[in-house]
């Protein structure tokens, strides 16, 4: 019997983790082409969805592979913004442990959803 309790108590319920979500809005600066596709862009406007969000500060240029508003696949590269061009995106975050090659590291889940302007 207490190895039945010992176990039930190292098996409780994980709560799963809430997506932090920023609205942003952004200039591109550059449509990258290497390494890989994506856009960069200058913050021009921030607003965290609660106090505790993190937010790239206004100002920052960050690099990211623009995605659908559902933030389910990649957004075609026939609708990128072109070269100066204001867009808007709701930044997603999620942090989190990852399993990379057997070892377990903190990481964080980004997604970068282009909403329509």
């Amino acid at each position: 019997m207490p190895l039945i309790l010992t176990l039930a108590a190292l098996c409780a319920p994980v709560h799963a983790a809430t997506w932090q979500i920023c609205d942003m809005q952004l200039q591109v600066t550059e449509v990258v082409k290497q390494p890989y596709p994506g856009l960069r862009a200058q913050v021009l406007k921030t607003r965290p969805a609660s106090p505790d969000v993190e937010c790239p500060k206004e100002g920052a240029v960050i690099n990211f592979i623009p995605e659908t508003a559902d933030y389910q696949a990649t957004l075609a590269r026939g609708k990128w913004p072109a070269k100066g061009q204001a867009i808007r995106i709701k930044y997603r975050y999620l942090d989190g442990i990852c399993k990379g090659d057997g070892n377990e590291h903190p990481c964080r889940i980004e997604h970068y959803p282009f909403m329509a302007q």
